[in-house]
């Protein structure tokens, strides 16, 4: 009798032991890193796993640049929430962390100045720091997502999404970095200036939005940059939205263009 007891002691045991980790597999993770660079820096970043995937998985995947906005507004329950209702299918986010710290003996943080290339155009130490960050970002950021993450590696499987200077970010890098990513959605684009670029030689789509509440005089920057783009061969869809250049808003079209690009049904 206390053979059969201990035996089915083991038995529960092993049981809950294979429970929890079928639990733990069904649960998303977020998980943040830190990458060594190449220019001497240690960058942050961030990347959310959605429960129940395997290793041997190629997901699509969102390079998100001003990362820090996934902790900041909670975009992991938002992700958690849509694929549980089934309304998305599950799709990798990779978190690159904005430096929001001022730059010695200039009135802009490292954000603005890694983000936005027409900063930089006469400006030797900008240039440096958006070449330093652009490399981090395509040569060091993008490998190490793909080898800590069951990603695709194709570019049609990547999306770049950023706001604000970030956005510029993403349309300075589609123009730069052909081929790398097929999709970019770049809300509240501020200040980006392409007129150096020539065609684009291959595919690429575009999600651009803005708010009526916007800066003032950034009424005709919109129009001329989508102008600009498609000039060049991009393929761009774009709307306007009720609101101003805030958080709240990128957040709510951002899960709008989630359950358009990846339907679950």
């Amino acid at each position: 009798m206390k053979k059969i007891f201990i035996l089915l002691s083991s038995f529960l045991m092993l049981l809950m032991a294979v429970s929890c980790k079928d639990e733990k597999a069904s649960t998303s993770e977020f998980r943040e890193f830190d990458i060594n660079c190449q220019d001497g820096t240690v960058r942050k970043g961030g990347i959310y796993l959605p429960g129940g995937i395997k290793a041997n998985q190629e997901l699509p995947v969102i390079y998100m640049a001003d990362g820090l906005v996934f902790k900041d507004c909670n975009f992991k329950s938002m992700m958690d929430s849509l694929i549980s209702i089934k309304a998305i299918k599950p799709v990798v986010i990779a978190c690159s962390y904005e430096n929001k710290r001022s730059v010695p003996g200039y009135k802009i943080s490292y954000r603005n100045a890694e983000y936005v290339e027409a900063l930089a155009s006469n400006d030797n130490t900008l240039a440096q720091l958006f070449e330093n960050h652009h490399k981090f970002f395509v040569e060091e950021f993008i490998p190490y997502i793909e080898k800590e993450a069951p990603v695709s590696q194709s570019a049609a499987d990547r999306i770049f999404f950023g706001t604000s200077n970030s956005a510029d970010f993403g349309i300075t890098l589609s123009m730069r970095d052909q081929g790398l990513i097929n999709e970019y959605w770049c809300y509240s684009p501020v200040y980006s200036d392409i007129k150096d670029y020539g065609m684009l030689t291959s595919e690429t789509s575009y999600r651009i939005c803005w708010g009526v509440k916007e800066e003032i005089g950034m009424e005709d920057y919109f129009p001329n940059l989508l102008k600009d783009i498609r000039k060049r061969g991009g393929k761009v869809h774009s709307w306007v939205f009720n609101g101003g250049h805030d958080r709240d808003w990128w957040k709510y079209w951002f899960s709008e263009e989630l359950k358009t690009r990846f339907p679950a049904k």
